[in-house]
């Protein structure tokens, strides 16, 4: 079992209850603001005007009332998609956490490494003898593929968000900020992993991040040839300064398993 610091799934987890309550407070919020003005035209305004006002001030209020329900609705139609979407993106990221827990004793994976709110953050981080892996997980259904421009295709479209470019973009903030707590900087293998999708996207087709399944994971890193092997020293120096630049995050879990 590899060593593990951190909560996979942690980002997306916090993602999917902050859509939650704002879903409660909108409902709240929109519930207490009808009420009071249902409160007001019953109790203040048939009371003062004629009685022939009544219906078309009822009818007023029936409209208002019809307006905010589909006003609501939509608004937290659109929170909940959000939110099922940072479930499944959590359900994704802590079965590919659960992989990378696998891994032989002498790796270290650290989850849920926070960035600049810009970049998000990275899913996981693997540090072993085989090299430093950034991993993040896309819980997509379906055929990915390459577009042949860089990005990816999901069946046939392009995702809501280019996947290939943010990630490439995170890390390279790593880079910039890593380098303050290493004395080097190592080369970092960036991974986009699917556990729900089938993979046509080769090597070399999305620039320098490499597409897999999840049942590929294991093999990737563990068998990976393509670069020198870290020996312990170097393994142990990039290891503390992911975990410098992790502690910096105050809801980090830094209990080792």
């Amino acid at each position: 079992m590899a060593r593990v610091l951190g909560e996979a799934a942690r980002y997306v987890t916090g993602q999917s209850l902050k859509k939650y309550r704002q879903q409660f407070v909108i409902l709240f919020l929109v519930s207490y603001c009808f009420a009071l003005v249902l409160g007001f035209f019953f109790g203040f305004g048939f009371h003062r005007h004629p009685y022939y006002l009544s219906i078309p001030t009822f009818i007023l209020i029936v409209g208002l009332g019809v307006i905010a329900l589909l006003l609501v609705n939509r608004i937290t139609n659109n929170l909940e998609t959000k939110r099922l979407d940072f479930r499944k993106g959590a359900t994704g990221e802590a079965l590919v956490g659960y992989l990378l827990e696998g891994l032989p004793e002498d790796y270290m994976v650290i989850h849920g490494l926070q960035l600049k709110p810009q970049y998000g953050d990275i899913d996981h981080i693997v540090v072993g003898p085989s090299g430093v892996y950034a991993i993040d997980t896309k819980n997509w259904r379906g055929v990915v593929k390459a577009d042949g421009k860089g990005g990816l295709l999901l069946n046939g479209k392009p995702p809501d968000k280019p996947a290939i470019r943010n990630l490439t973009r995170a890390i390279m903030n790593l880079k910039d900020e890593i380098k303050f707590h290493a004395t080097f900087n190592p080369y970092i293998y960036a991974l986009l992993v699917f556990p729900a999708a089938r993979v046509e996207a080769k090597w070399g087709q999305t620039e320098s991040v490499h597409c897999v399944r999840a049942d590929q994971l294991y093999k990737y890193i563990v068998e990976n040839k393509k670069g020198k092997k870290l020996p312990p020293k170097e393994m142990d120096a990039i290891t503390q300064a992911f975990l410098a630049l992790a502690r910096m995050d105050k809801d980090f879990v830094s209990n080792s398993k």
